[in-house]
C-alpha cells in the first residue's frame, strides 16, 4: 500500500510509537509481518555478478548517462515488510533493466515489522552491509541523525546522482529531512496524508442486514459495530481484533474522531492542534495529548467498548495483526487506504472488502502531507552512496523500472483495462500484491495508479483525493525538536506513557478510567511535561519565524 493508515497512510500509531526524541523505544513494536529476515534471491555482493558491461554498453538515453557507471555494483537495500512470493521474480526483471541502465543491481532484504524498530540500531552500527535503508520519521529519524547514524549529503549530491528525483520531487518536501545544510534522507515524492478509511466485509454487512451506504455517519458505525459484539463471544468475530501494541489511538479513534492534528512531537511529548476550530494554526493551541478533554472522551468511550466486547478479553496480549485478523475473519473492520485494501483482498478470493464512508462524522476529514514519513537514507557506514543514490533515482522515478517495481507483471498479477484506464488484480496478484515493498514507502508516486477495487474502492478514492491537503499549509512540517535541555524529562514522561497508555486505549481500566487519567497527568506533570511542552512551542516559534 502506498498509504497504510494507520500504519502506512500513516498510521498514527507510527507517529506516537517510535520517536521518544532521545531514541526510547516504547517497548512496542511496529506492526506487521513474521519474524525473519528474507533476502531477493541475490543475497550479496558475494554473489554472482554480470561481467562489467562496459561504458559503451550503458544506455546513452537517460540521465545518469554523464555520470562513469562503467563499474558493475551491486547496492543493499533493507526495508520492513513481508518478501512477496513472487518478488524475486518481479527483482530479477528489474535488475536487467536497472543493469542496461545504470549497471547496476539492487538486492532487497525485508525484515519483520515486528522486528524492524528494533534492528534498526543494528543495521546502522555497520553489523550489515547496507547501502540505503527505510528511516522513516516514526522510526526515531531525527535522533539517529544526531548521533551520527545517517549520511548527510549537500544539494550538489542529490542533483548529479539523482537527477529525476530532483525533477519529480516537491520542492516543500526537502526540508522535512535537512539539518544544518545537508540531507539526511530522500523523502517521498508522495506526501503522506494522515486520513485513512474504515472497511468491513459484504458477508458481514449482509449477515447484520446493513448496507453500506446507510452506515454513513458515526452513529451508524457504532450500530454496526454494536451488532457485531453481541455475538462476538460465540461467532469469534469482534468489531476490533487488533494486535496488543496497536491501540485505538493508533486507528486512528482519537485523532481523527476528535479532530486532533499530531504534530510528530514523539511519545513522551505528544502534542496536538485542534484542527476544526476554524482558526488559522498558531503555536499556543498546541496541547499535550492527555490534558485534552477530548483524549477524556476518548479513554471514556474505549472503556465502553470494552465493556460492551468490541475486543477480546486478552486483547494487550494479542499477537496476530489487525490486518491479518480482518483476512481470517476474526475482526469486523480494518482500517487504511486503497493501496493497503488491494493488498488484503489479493488474500480474500471469498470476501469483499467494502469501504464504510463514516471516518468518523459528518464533518469533511482533511489532513496535511507529510514527505519524510517514509524516508529513504544512506548509512553513515554505507561505502557506496553514489551508486546507491542512483539506483534509488532509478527505482522511484524511470517509468520501466518503477511500474514494474509497484505493479508486478502485467497479466500475472494485474491486467490493465486501456479503455478504462484501471488496473485489475491479475490471476496471481497475490503473489505480488499492489502495496507491497512497505507499502512502496521508497517508491510511492502521485502518478502512481491504484487498483480497482469494486466500486467502493472509486468512493474511497474520491474522498481521500478531495481531503488531501498539500504539506506547507501546516507549518510544523519540516521542524524538528532539539531535546537537549530535557531529556530525563522526556524519559520520564515516556516511561509513565508506556505504563498507562494500553490500558486506556483499550477501555481495560473500566469504570476507574477517569481516576487513571487524572493519576497519569498528575505524575507526568511532576516529571516536567509542562516544561517539555513550553520548550517544544518556543523552539517551533522560533522555527515558524525564521
Amino acid at each position: 500500500m502506498k498509504e497504510r493508515f494507520h500504519r502506512r497512510e500513516h498510521s498514527f500509531m507510527e507517529k506516537w510509537v517510535a520517536i521518544c526524541l532521545i531514541v526510547i523505544l516504547l517497548g512496542m513494536t511496529i506492526a506487521c509481518g513474521s519474524s525473519k529476515e528474507e533476502t531477493s534471491s541475490a543475497d550479496s555482493k558475494e554473489g554472482a555478478k554480470a561481467d562489467n558491461l562496459g561504458e559503451e554498453e550503458i544506455l546513452d538515453d537517460n540521465p545518469w548517462s554523464d555520470l562513469d557507471l562503467s563499474e558493475y555494483e551491486e547496492v543493499n537495500f533493507f526495508v520492513p515488510g513481508n518478501k512477496p512470493e513472487d518478488f524475486d521474480e518481479v527483482m530479477e526483471l528489474a535488475n536487467e533493466l536497472m543493469i542496461k541502465k545504470i549497471n547496476t543491481k539492487v538486492n532487497v532484504t525485508f525484515v519483520s515489522y515486528g522486528d524492524y524498530a528494533n534492528k534498526l540500531s543494528l543495521f546502522l552500527a555497520g553489523d550489515e552491509d547496507v547501502d540505503l535503508i527505510y528511516g522513516a520519521s516514526w522510526l526515531g529519524f531525527t535522533d539517529y541523525v544526531k548521533n551520527g547514524a545517517y549520511k548527510g549529503v549537500d544539494w550538489e549530491f542529490i542533483q548529479t546522482y539523482m537527477p529525476l528525483t530532483v525533477k519529480n520531487q516537491a520542492e516543500s518536501s526537502w526540508k522535512e529531512v535537512k539539518f544544518d545544510g545537508l540531507y539526511y534522507g530522500i523523502p517521498n515524492n508522495r506526501a503522506d496524508i494522515s486520513f485513512g478509511g474504515i472497511w468491513t466485509t459484504q458477508a458481514l454487512l449482509d449477515k447484520y442486514g446493513f448496507k453500506a451506504e446507510d452506515i454513513n455517519s458515526y452513529e451508524k458505525l457504532i450500530e454496526y459495530l454494536d451488532s457485531v459484539a453481541a455475538d462476538a463471544a460465540s461467532t469469534g468475530v469482534y468489531p476490533i481484533n487488533p494486535q496488543g501494541n496497536y491501540p485505538m489511538d493508533a486507528f486512528g479513534w482519537f485523532t481523527n474522531r476528535y479532530h486532533m492534528m499530531d504534530v510528530n512531537a514523539g511519545a513522551a511529548n505528544w502534542m496536538v492542534w485542534p484542527y476544526n476550530t476554524g482558526k488559522e494554526f498558531v503555536v499556543e493551541d498546541l496541547k499535550w495529548f492527555a490534558d485534552t478533554e477530548e483524549y477524556r472522551k476518548f479513554c471514556l468511550q474505549m472503556a465502553d467498548f470494552y465493556k460492551k466486547g468490541y475486543f477480546p478479553a486478552s486483547v494487550i496480549s494479542n499477537s496476530t495483526l489487525l490486518d491479518d485478523n480482518f483476512i481470517n475473519g476474526t475482526s469486523a473492520i480494518v482500517n487504511g487506504g486503497p493501496s493497503n485494501m488491494n493488498n488484503l483482498a489479493a488474500n480474500m478470493p471469498n470476501e469483499t472488502p467494502v469501504y464504510l464512508n463514516c471516518f468518523w462524522d459528518d464533518e469533511s476529514v482533511t489532513r496535511r502531507g507529510n514527505y519524510f514519513v517514509y524516508a529513504t537514507c544512506f548509512p553513515a557506514t554505507a561505502q557506496n552512496s553514489e551508486r546507491a543514490a542512483v539506483a534509488l533515482d532509478c527505482m522511484k522515478n524511470d517509468p520501466e523500472v518503477h511500474f514494474l517495481l509497484v505493479g508486478g507483471i502485467e497479466g500475472q498479477h494485474y491486467i490493465l483495462d486501456e479503455e478504462n484506464n484501471t488496473y485489475q488484480p491479475g490471476p496471481e496478484a497475490m503473489k505480488y500484491p499492489w502495496g507491497n515493498w512497505s507499502n512502496n514507502a521508497a517508491l510511492n508516486n502521485d502518478t502512481d495508479p491504484s487498483l480497482k477495487l469494486e466500486d467502493s474502492m472509486q468512493a474511497y478514492q474520491d474522498i481521500y483525493e478531495s481531503a488531501i491537503v498539500p504539506s506547507e499549509t501546516f507549518p510544523v512540517n519540516g521542524f524538528n525538536y532539539d531535546p537537549t535541555k530535557f531529556e530525563a524529562e522526556i524519559s520520564a514522561v515516556s516511561a509513565l506513557v508506556n505504563e498507562y497508555r494500553f490500558s486506556f486505549c483499550f477501555g481495560i481500566f473500566g469504570d476507574e478510567t477517569e481516576e487513571k487519567l487524572d493519576e497519569f497527568i498528575a505524575q507526568c506533570k511532576e516529571v516536567g511535561i509542562d516544561e517539555i511542552c513550553e520548550d517544544y512551542r518556543s523552539q517551533l516559534a522560533e522555527y515558524i519565524n525564521q
